[in-house]
């Protein structure tokens, strides 16, 4: 397996899902690492683990089993684990999401760790990418809207959707940024580039965090208000 660049404790145990799903009866068809720990990004204390999988709905007591077994080498990161079927796949009933991320399969910008071989899986375009990314752009602003109004605020999580929303933002653009950091650097410096120092404090600050979702949320309203 290509390291990652993460922490060793993490390529073990993904070395470790791989030798028990992937063996000579394979359970799964695909493996893929995506978000920051496929993009070299992983951040200890922040980052998820997150994970992408196509395999059969009858393997999953299997892989199930396998990954209760393996969750202690974890060391207490989070799995962000999403399965989908090669059905779904070849029908298009996916998330935007699993959309994004078949597209950037498809043109070889995230390589899978692992894939059956002869696997074929469809390769959604740049405009069927961007289409799709419209509905996260709503239900990201809803959950940022929903975050603002908490009494207590988890700054990483509203750190992580108001990047999000920056991202897609951005992908309407032709621009694909999937750092947070350099997403919202990115737009917030086409807004203004005395905000763009904005990112690097909103981790830790309150104020400054929803100073910086409520400029990316009024950037999304501006593209989507016609009263603006």
């Amino acid at each position: 397996m290509n390291t990652l660049g993460l922490p060793v404790h993490l390529e073990a145990y993904l070395s470790a899902v791989l030798d028990r799903t992937a063996g000579r009866q394979p359970l799964i068809d695909l493996l893929a690492v995506t978000g920051s720990g496929a993009r070299g990004t992983y951040q200890h204390g922040w980052s998820d683990l997150d994970v992408f999988i196509i395999s059969t709905s009858e393997a999953l007591p299997g892989m199930a089993r396998i990954l209760a077994d393996l969750d202690g080498q974890l060391d207490g990161v989070k799995l962000g684990l999403t399965v989908v079927t090669p059905g779904e796949c070849a029908t298009g009933a996916v998330s935007s999401r699993v959309l994004h991320v078949l597209a950037l399969l498809g043109t070889g910008s995230l390589p899978a760790l692992w894939c059956r071989p002869g696997l074929m899986l469809p390769a959604p375009t740049a405009a069927d990418d961007v289409d799709a990314s419209v509905h996260d752009g709503i239900r990201a602003a809803t959950e940022l809207r929903r975050q603002l109004l908490r009494t207590a605020v988890d700054l990483r999580a509203l750190y992580k959707v108001t990047a999000l929303l920056a991202k897609i933002q951005l992908r309407f653009a032709g621009v694909e940024c999937p750092a947070d950091d350099d997403a919202l650097t990115m737009l917030l410096t086409d807004i203004h580039p005395r905000l763009d120092s904005l990112p690097h404090q909103a981790r830790t600050d309150r104020d400054q965090a929803e100073s910086l979702a409520r400029t990316v949320l009024d950037q999304w309203l501006a593209t989507t208000d016609g009263t603006r």
